[in-house]
């Protein structure tokens, strides 16, 4: 992220006051980016989501997530970008905890965006960077 959303995120979620999310898989496309549905368009200083992502660990619990939506359908994985989006923005809401047969110690959701307006400064890494970010992120694992 850029120095101010390093700021901004950061302490608190090092502190523990924050929890976090990363938010990629979707219902019918799994971990699969380029088949992803999550749609994020660009109006004026700001985009908008609409779609939804499932098996979310931590995503009814976060206050802030890490979540890739396509921003240009047309160009495969160069299409996605990532945003942080804050628990609490209109248009924003996770369904029931999800029951798993394993790992019962991470708690899972569903994610849904409905006209979610996010500002401009949310985007990670930069608009189309997304896949960037992502496995930035993935080679720590």
């Amino acid at each position: 992220g850029n120095e101010q959303q390093k700021q901004k995120y950061l302490p608190k979620l090092i502190s523990g006051e924050y929890v976090g999310a990363l938010a990629m898989s979707e219902p019918n496309a799994g971990s699969d980016v380029v088949s992803m549905k999550l749609r994020a368009e660009q109006k004026g200083d700001h985009f908008v989501l609409n779609g939804s992502k499932m098996w979310i660990t931590n995503g009814g619990d976060a206050d802030v997530l890490v979540v890739y939506a396509k921003t240009d359908p047309q160009a495969g994985a160069k299409g996605m970008t990532a945003f942080l989006i804050e628990k609490g923005m209109k248009g924003f809401s996770h369904g029931n905890h999800l029951d798993k047969l394993g790992m019962r110690g991470s708690n899972t959701y569903p994610l849904f965006f409905d006209n979610v307006e996010v500002p401009a400064e949310n985007v990670l890494g930069g608009v189309g960077n997304g896949t960037k970010v992502l496995m930035s992120g993935l080679d720590y694992e």
